[in-house]
């Protein structure tokens, strides 16, 4: 395993998890660190006479932990992580137990199938509760924008609650976040108005769902949150490199996305996984990886949703250099392409080479040699970390999404690494 302590802990999902799985990562603090065949296990102290099992499967570096943690990868799987990469010779041959060893039977056996997913969807209820949108939407402006600061938290809250029963949990999200917009934006009217044309035009997307194409079925479905379960799109096989990693709560769930980009093919791929198991599993792709294996493209007007088709097997980093856009103007333009494609398209990558972080009296913003600038998200915590690595040269190449309001950061090349930006020291 030729991963850096950098893109290990870049796998966590917050602070306090990144904190607890370095301070984890000491060989005494465990009972047992033991190797079989393809796997790492160990066992950690839990208090009470109890103790926690984690295993780590190294050809595709899925995970298993017993912890009662919500968190994915959790503490103990950091940590053992990172004991396997730095004290390997503290690790003994031994068999694990029969939980363990069915386990990693069963991700041996995953690696020679397609990765497909199970969803189970109920578009007739979904109707029913894009119906009630429509109304509260209408009631909003017929009653004006104007008195929406007064509104209490209950008005809010009793339709996004609505949605998320009829698991449309992006339209909840984007329901909580107008009710935020009159609070923190000095523009909030002009925000208000662009979020409630997009909700609409979902809605009347859905009245005529049966007339659509495939593609546009398959792009209003991702709208309200429902990942593609199959496609009939060719898998394409290429060397992947981990551009970024994103987790977000998706109502009891929890949303891991990770940002691909294909070394042959030149483009871009976005996988999404969710987990809602009170016990940790999953697999881990950290920033800067390189991954050789064939992805399939779910429909869309402008494909960018993947799955596996069948496991990734992790490959050593070679030299890859992926392409960016040759500028932010270019960016834009081609982010203007992607909407008129798939008016719903939520969050846009962009890979923008020769840039640098630049404060303003709005906030911070990422500029190109041109003068062409993007906004950075408000309150965004590490401008001057940026500024730094950028030493004033445009010398940054910097990975993130495009909301059409900000552009959210996720990593950053520079001293030849790709470094996780979200797990800096400071993130919100």
């Amino acid at each position: 395993m030729n991963w850096t302590t950098e893109q290990i802990l870049g796998l966590a999902p917050d602070q306090f998890t990144l904190r607890a799985g370095r301070g984890l990562a000491e060989p005494q603090k465990w009972i047992a660190l033991h190797h079989a065949d393809d796997t790492v296990w160990g066992i950690h102290p839990n208090g009470r006479n109890q103790t926690t099992e984690t295993a780590v499967y190294l050809p595709t570096f899925s995970y298993l932990c017993t912890c009662n943690s919500r968190k994915a990868p959790c503490r103990h799987s950091l940590a053992l992580l990172q004991l396997w990469q730095q004290h390997a010779h503290k690790f003994t041959p031994q068999p694990p137990n029969r939980r363990l060893a069915t386990w990693a039977k069963r991700e041996q056996i995953k690696q020679q199938r397609p990765n497909g997913r199970s969803q189970p969807h109920n578009l007739p209820q979904l109707k029913t509760g894009l119906d009630a949108l429509e109304l509260w939407l209408l009631d909003m402006v017929r009653h004006g924008l104007a008195r929406l600061p007064e509104r209490p938290q209950a008005y809010w809250d009793t339709m996004a609650h609505r949605l998320v029963d009829t698991q449309a949990l992006p339209l909840a999200q984007t329901v909580r976040h107008l009710a935020q917009l009159p609070k923190t934006q000095p523009d909030w009217p002009e925000q208000t108005l662009q979020e409630i044309g997009r909700l609409y035009l979902i809605i009347q997307g859905f009245r005529q769902f049966e007339q659509l194409p495939a593609t546009t079925q398959a792009d209003l479905q991702t709208a309200v949150g429902w990942l593609p379960t199959s496609t009939e799109n060719p898998p394409i096989s290429d060397n992947w490199l981990v551009l970024g990693r994103q987790q977000e709560p998706a109502g009891s769930q929890t949303r891991h996305t990770t940002w691909l980009w294909g070394q042959e093919t030149q483009i871009t791929a976005q996988l999404i996984d969710l987990s809602r198991s009170a016990v940790p599993e999953g697999s881990w792709l950290p920033s800067g990886s390189a991954w050789r294996g064939a992805l399939q493209f779910a429909p869309s007007g402008w494909p960018q949703i993947a799955v596996r088709h069948g496991q990734l097997q992790a490959i050593a980093a070679p030299a890859i250099a992926p392409v960016g856009f040759a500028s932010i103007r270019t960016a834009t333009q081609a982010y203007g392409r992607s909407l008129a494609a798939n008016p719903w398209l939520a969050h846009f990558p962009m890979l923008l080479p020769n840039v640098q972080p630049k404060p303003t009296e709005s906030g911070w913003q990422l500029e190109d040699p041109s003068g062409t600038w993007l906004p950075l998200p408000d309150k965004f915590s590490h401008g001057w970390h940026l500024l730094a690595l950028a030493g004033g040269r445009f010398d940054l190449t910097i990975f993130g999404v495009w909301n059409g309001r900000c552009l959210t950061p996720f990593t950053v090349h520079a001293q030849q690494t790709w470094q996780d930006i979200l797990i800096w020291r400071g993130a919100k």
